[in-house]
Order: C-alpha cells, then structure tokens, then sequence
C-alpha cells in the first residue's frame, strides 16, 4: 500500500496508474487524510448463453409466413 498526496498525485498520475494496473494498492490522501484508494479494475465475466432460452424462436414455417404478412402489409400500403 502507497499513500499518496493529491498535489503529488497529479504530478505522476500516469505512473500510479501503471503501479496500480500492476497491483499495488495506491491511496490519495488530501492534506494527509485519506481519500480514495486507487485499485486496478477486474473485467466483467462473460456469459456466453445467457439470454439462451429466453426469447421465442421460430421455425423456418414460422418465418416464411411472417415474411407474407409483412409484404401484404407493405402492398397494402404501397397501393
């Protein structure tokens, strides 16, 4: 663990930023006090299939006779 001024801090953000991707815990204090703890940030966990089974699917029947009704609907507007 790192404690680190706020007017020290700007000076060298970039740096803490590298030393806390690394995994050092970096605290900011302002006037010796501290403030916030600058820590690296863990990717979210993907979920491959998660939405599995949760919408409706359709047969290939299923499609073609919503792609009729969906081109009567345009003729009709067309017309």
């Amino acid at each position: 663990m790192k404690l680190v001024n706020v007017y020290e801090a700007r000076g060298q953000f970039s740096k803490l930023l590298d030393e806390a991707e690394a995994g050092e815990e970096i605290i900011i204090a302002r006037n010796g006090t501290p403030v916030v703890r600058l820590v690296p940030v863990t990717p979210p966990k993907r979920h491959l299939g998660r939405w599995r089974g949760q919408f409706p699917t359709l047969t290939d029947a299923e499609w073609a006779d919503s792609d009729e009704a969906v081109a009567k609907l345009f003729d009709a507007v067309l017309k």
